[in-house]
């Protein structure tokens, strides 16, 4: 159900004082401001004795940690280590997240927010776990190759990231290299597995050959439409 489906029934007084249990869940697309107003028109309306909410996820990272400047569009949360080179967390989904605004099919969650989700992922475990504190927001990531293999609908309900380190070459602090396994999981079953390699620069190291590159693609446009052609 929508958060605005179980407001209504509530205030039409649809779920009376009288009746067994209901528990509620929190699913994706609501934020903690929705789950402590379901909770107060709960209360207000005399259900509290027999209709429980489950207490709401944790809050998505900082924008820092995944390389977004909108809280909205962040989705990792709750992250931490299990073992050596292993990170779980979970996925939350804000209604107003960029991939959602322009994009509903069906039911089940597009593909391109799990493509998201692993990006993230790879970005927020590297950056807690594998840069040291006075060095952390200092690089730049080069994805290196990515593959998301879908193997089951994500339905915007609770759902589970799982990050596995399978390469990591950290012993120079100005490149880092990595491979890794992410894996997103909903109700016992993986839905999609992203397999990606990168490269964390120093950004000092790379902001240069950027620019470089930027500079020599600007030229080659300029040439062309000057009619000097390619090869000139």
């Amino acid at each position: 159900m929508t958060i605005s489906q179980i407001l209504e029934e509530l205030q039409t007084g649809m779920h009376g004082t009288e009746g067994g249990t209901i528990r509620l869940r929190p699913g994706q697309g609501l934020t903690a401001a929705d789950w402590e107003r379901l909770e107060a028109v709960v209360v207000r309306v005399g259900v509290a004795h027999r209709m429980h909410l489950d207490p709401f996820a944790t809050e998505p990272l900082g924008t820092a940690e995944v390389h977004k400047r909108l809280p909205s569009n962040a989705l990792v949360a709750a992250l931490h280590s299990t073992e050596p080179g292993v990170f779980r967390a979970a996925l939350r989904i804000h209604n107003d997240n960029e991939l959602l605004l322009d994009h509903q099919t069906g039911q089940h969650v597009q593909g391109m927010v799990v493509v998201e989700a692993a990006r993230q992922m790879f970005l927020a475990v590297t950056e807690r776990y594998y840069v040291a504190p006075e060095r952390r927001g200092g690089y730049y990531f080069v994805i290196n190759s990515m593959k998301t293999t879908f193997e089951n609908f994500l339905f915007p309900l609770a759902a589970e990231i799982e990050y596995r380190v399978t390469e990591a070459a950290v012993g120079d602090p100005t490149r880092l290299r990595f491979a890794a396994e992410i894996g997103v999981h909903q109700g016992g079953r993986r839905c999609a597995l992203t397999e990606v390699s990168f490269t964390a620069f120093e950004s000092e190291l790379i902001e240069g050959k950027e620019h470089r590159r930027a500079t020599d693609a600007v030229s080659h446009e300029s040439r062309l439409h000057a009619g000097v052609g390619a090869g000139a």
